[in-house]
């Protein structure tokens, strides 16, 4: 759909619509205006089109919408109407309320409500408020009273819904602890047809740290539901699941990784249950768009063979560059604008030739663009303006896509013969059908590695739909370095089985992809509302986890996409945990990963390690897991924490954060924290390093730190309560056990949570 269609179908309804002290009524059509302007606004009709067709007037909308908000000391500074369109299949009032202060202007308080036209219902709801920041860690809620909030505010304020839905959980994973107060819970509650699922339509609500709703959205639309007379169980489905999975192996550079180790690959297995299975006739669909997998042709390469190269010997000149694209490409009505030259392009870091061409006619405007691999001749890039597309008639017979995948083919054997027997063609009929009348069709390419599908690497050739020119022209190959064969690896049997044993079938409902008719229709008319049908298939949910993952097809782990690590989708619960005083803190640190089970165990009395401790105040720092991923160039700031440890990085981001001593030349990362460590460690994390250093102007009465050279931090720390004391002992070379660091981990979240708001006051000396 056309963007401009889009906002076509949404009008901003100003003080004349507004102001119940004006004598306008919400049939009265105006401009999309601002608010303060509406003394001078002049009415159309466009407005009056759209509102005048919904069963619930300006008036009664807003009279529903207070009933949620508090508008006392608010001002509505807004309405707006928009039509029932493709993307919100039904028409909508939306009002907004703001509250500013009085001196800057900012905003306080603001509230956005949306109600449905036709039924009353409220479609969607969100609430700011400046002041939730102030919300001590102490007092946040659980996910539990979070939950609870989200079901009552459905329940309270569009009933209906939620009697028709359900809330979801199976593909979302276990919500951990929060690290920090401006947390945000959501919740997804999932329309339920004949105790079927049907995900495409929901309430999603968001609830904030305080227990307070901030966010509601509706989607829902009017569908008729397949209901076939006879459909196969859920063992049927699950057995053809299995029958129908293929694993192919993949190469894959986990995203987080830099350096030398971003450009070493790791083989992958990736979940090989992502289709449908027709609940119907056991029938093996594509997703999304729900047609039988066997029609999906497989990738075929270029080339079946390597072929010779365009150019050999020493790379390209400018000169023989230029030459090379004269003999490629008619360059007739264009003249050389400029020529750059890159000794390792990005598009496989070598070395390229960028010409850009203008064109010789003033009043044409027009350019063209050419990249040239200098060492083998190959063409990387190929772009020309055409502005606009040659006019024709709309029922004017397009190329046929068959002729144009063989043009593609050949364009690439002559353009890039040495990478040609890397390049498999890729069926996207599917995708190409989905657009409808498009006047761009579009080939493409992916990089294989004797069958296996290369981490980066593709083309894509993009031609004139009707005439069959091509547009532009697009080939890739990533840095990275491949083994020249994969070696050992699990058999794709073994993976369909690991991946089976992390999956579970559940019957659905999924929409029907329009019909071509209906996508002509909508581009031509954005009112215009397509009868929606709904399928019902069988698909799976694999095990829900924080991370994307994927099986190690060499090791048989489980890894993160995103860093490469081992992770563990089965979290064991220690067997010595529960009751201990300290559980819920030692939960939290384990929660993380930051303590690991030992035979099991979690074993509060053992000391905590230097390592343990700084990733545990790294993850604290970074929301969650996220510190930065070093690659092989960083260069260990210890001797003992080399490149490749457990806790390198997150030492290195403690260096660069100022929480450790970049001085010394050793961390002993395996041996105990001391409680003096302990406290400089905190004390550097809540960013009180520099007033620690003037640690005579404070008094104490703990008689064993004068001699310590962290007195300042200790000082602070037991100021604040985070560090517990032995009455005017503090033990500044006793170690720490688990437990007290846990503990002491907790209230440094608390403390950190409020320091901003709550300053903390010291006596001088």
């Amino acid at each position: 759909m056309k963007p401009w269609l889009v906002r076509s179908s949404s009008f901003l309804l100003t003080a004349s619509l507004v102001l119940p002290a004006v004598s306008a009524h919400a049939q009265t059509p105006v401009a999309a205006v601002d608010l303060a302007a509406a003394d001078s606004v002049k009415v159309g009709g466009a407005a009056l089109a759209a509102a005048s067709k919904a069963k619930l007037s300006k008036e009664d909308a807003v009279n529903l919408a207070k009933k949620i908000v508090p508008t006392q000391g608010l001002e509505l500074t807004q309405v707006s109407f928009r039509s029932a369109d493709y993307w919100r299949p039904f028409p909508e009032w939306t009002f907004n309320w703001v509250k500013k202060a009085a001196k800057s202007n900012d905003v306080e308080l603001s509230y956005s409500i949306g109600i449905h036209a036709d039924t009353g219902e409220v479609t969607s709801y969100s609430r700011f408020d400046r002041g939730a920041s102030n919300l001590p860690y102490a007092k946040r809620v659980s996910y539990e009273d979070a939950r609870k909030q989200a079901e009552n505010f459905l329940a309270k304020y569009n009933p209906g819904k939620a009697a028709e839905t359900r809330l979801y959980l199976r593909d979302m994973p276990a919500p951990k602890t929060p690290l920090n107060s401006e947390t945000a819970y959501s919740f997804r509650f999932v329309r339920v047809v004949d105790g079927v699922l049907f995900p495409e339509n929901s309430a999603d609500i968001t609830v904030d740290g305080a227990g307070i709703v901030t966010g509601y959205s509706l989607m829902w639309n009017d569908v008729t539901f397949e209901k076939p007379s006879k459909i196969i169980s859920q063992e049927e489905a699950e057995e053809r699941m299995t029958a129908e999975a293929t694993a192919p192996l993949s190469y894959l550079l986990p995203w987080e990784k830099t350096g030398e180790e971003r450009n070493k690959p790791v083989l992958a297995y990736q979940n090989p249950f992502i289709f449908y299975i027709d609940a119907k006739d056991g029938t093996a669909l594509t997703s999304p768009y729900l047609v039988p997998r066997s029609q999906v042709k497989a990738p075929t390469p270029v080339s079946e063979k390597k072929l010779p190269a365009r150019h050999s010997g020493a790379p390209l000149s400018q000169d023989e560059a230029v030459k090379w694209a004269s003999q490629t490409f008619d360059l007739g009505k264009y003249e050389l604008r400029s020529a750059n030259y890159s000794e390792t392009d990005y598009r496989g870091n070598r070395p390229v030739w960028n010409l850009e061409y203008g064109g010789t006619d003033k009043g044409d405007g027009g350019y063209l663009y050419v990249s040239i691999d200098a060492k083998t001749g190959d063409i990387l890039a190929y772009n020309k303006d055409v502005r606009p597309l040659a006019t024709e008639k709309a029922t004017a017979k397009k190329a046929d896509p068959d002729s144009l995948k063989e043009k593609a083919l050949e364009t690439i054997r002559k353009w890039s013969p040495t990478i040609a027997n890397q390049l498999y063609w890729i069926d996207r009929s599917l995708d190409e059908a989905s657009r409808g009348d498009s006047d761009r069709y579009s080939v493409t390419f992916q990089r294989y590695l004797d069958g296996i599908a290369a981490a980066t690497g593709s083309a894509s050739l993009t031609y004139d739909a009707k005439s069959g020119e091509l547009l532009s022209y697009y080939a890739e190959f990533g840095s990275e370095t491949y083994p020249a064969k994969p070696g050992k690896i699990l058999s794709a049997e073994d993976a369909i089985s690991a991946w089976k044993d992390e999956t579970e079938v559940e019957a659905v409902y999924v929409l029907t992809p329009q019909s071509e008719q209906d996508r002509k229709k909508m581009e031509a008319t954005p009112s215009y509302l397509p009868k929606r049908t709904a399928k019902l298939v069988y698909r799976t949910i694999s095990t829900p986890f924080e991370q994307s993952y994927y099986l190690d097809a060499v090791t048989g782990e489980w890894r993160s996409q995103a860093s490469g690590k081992v992770v563990n989708l089965h979290r064991a619960e220690p067997a010595d945990l529960k009751g201990h005083p300290a559980e819920k803190e030692l939960s939290l640190m384990y929660e993380y990963d930051a303590l690991s089970l030992i035979d099991g165990k979690i074993l509060p009395d053992r000391q905590i390690t230097r390592g343990e401790m700084v990733e545990m105040l790294m993850i604290s720092l970074n929301n969650g897991r996220y510190y930065p991923v070093y690659g092989a160039e960083r260069k260990a700031t210890y001797s003992d924490v080399a490149n490749g440890s457990r806790f390198f990085s997150a030492v290195e981001a403690a260096v660069d954060r100022g929480l450790l001593d970049k001085n010394a030349s050793k961390l002993n990362p395996d041996e105990p924290i001391n409680r003096e460590e302990l406290a400089d460690m905190i004390v550097r994390a809540l960013g009180y390093s520099n007033l620690a250093n003037y640690s005579g102007m404070f008094q104490s009465n703990l008689t064993d730190i004068s001699g310590s050279k962290h007195r300042g931090a200790i000082v602070i720390a037991t100021t604040l309560g985070i560090i517990p004391t032995d009455k005017t002992a503090f033990h500044p070379q006793a170690a720490v056990s688990r437990a007290d660091a846990a503990i002491a981990f907790t209230r440094f979240l608390e403390k950190r949570g409020d320091q901003n708001s709550q300053p903390v006051a010291y006596t001088a000396e």
